[in-house]
């Protein structure tokens, strides 16, 4: 499911900058079109699509940590902690530092930032669906 939602999100992507091309076009030839509502469509389907992403994506890698057995290296996070995932579309500001968990046996990798104005806060990336390292999280988890 996850899947056919990433590929619906290319194809909003690759439509927006088809209508984009179509009402430049038209503006250049002094030509009416209703690419601009094309365009304007294209962007709120492509919004709603990477909330509902992010959404399948934390659902899914709560019932994997529920299922797994937890590897850590240098740190102690319980199943609930790392259950309890909040999703924000907030800046993110992080130390440097990157914290992997394993997932056994599955082998899926999370990697945890800190959050760099609140100790207690951990921003949670799923590698599972990471395309790039600059791709937003899956949201954060807070530790006390």
């Amino acid at each position: 499911m996850i899947y056919i939602v990433q590929i619906i999100i290319a194809l909003l992507i690759i439509s927006f900058f088809v209508f984009s091309i179509i009402e430049i076009y038209c503006e250049i030839i002094k030509k009416s079109s209703w690419a601009f509502l094309g365009m304007l469509i294209s962007l709120i389907l492509f919004f709603l699509m990477i909330t509902v992403r992010n959404h399948l994506v934390k659902n899914e890698l709560v019932e994997n940590i529920n299922a797994s057995k937890i590897e850590q290296s240098n740190s102690s996070f319980s199943k609930k902690v790392l259950s309890n995932i909040h999703i924000v579309s907030e800046k993110m500001r992080v130390v440097d530092k990157d914290i992997y968990i394993v997932l056994m046996p599955q082998k899926d990798t999370l990697y945890m930032n800190q959050d760099f104005h609140n100790k207690n806060k951990f921003w949670v990336h799923y590698k599972k669906y990471e395309i790039l390292k600059f791709t937003a999280p899956v949201g954060y988890i807070i530790k006390n």
